[in-house]
């Protein structure tokens, strides 16, 4: 089926032949329902619990949100990766870089500092 004939109104399968009609069905439909018992159907309706709907997709979408990333993953980061870094002062900013030389002179290769957040 080429992509400039697709047409979403149209059918995929000619549904005048019993083939087409037949593809169509097993298309849409799930085959595992067709092997269920009324009573196992009639099961899964009853599992819904439409009152407690809202606040699970609110619970799941704040989760999803920046908040389960500042709560949970931010500490496991600061844990789980060196806070403690070094640098060598000829990597500094100019500034920096000469008030450390004036005051310690050339005897300190490297600064250690605190990365933080």
């Amino acid at each position: 089926m080429a992509l400039s004939s697709f047409d979403i109104d149209a059918p995929r399968w000619d549904q005048s032949t019993f083939m087409g009609r037949l593809k169509h069905f097993f298309n849409i439909t799930d085959c595992r329902t067709a092997l269920l018992p009324d009573s196992r159907l009639d099961e899964a309706k009853a599992l819904r619990i439409t009152f407690l709907h809202g606040p699970i997709q609110v619970m799941c979408t704040t989760m999803s949100s920046g908040v389960f990333h500042l709560i949970f993953m931010v500490p496991a980061a600061c844990s789980l990766f060196p806070q403690r870094c070094s640098m060598a002062v000829s990597k500094l900013e100019p500034e920096l870089r000469d008030s450390i030389r004036s005051q310690y002179g050339d005897s300190i290769r490297h600064v250690y500092f605190n990365k933080g957040l």
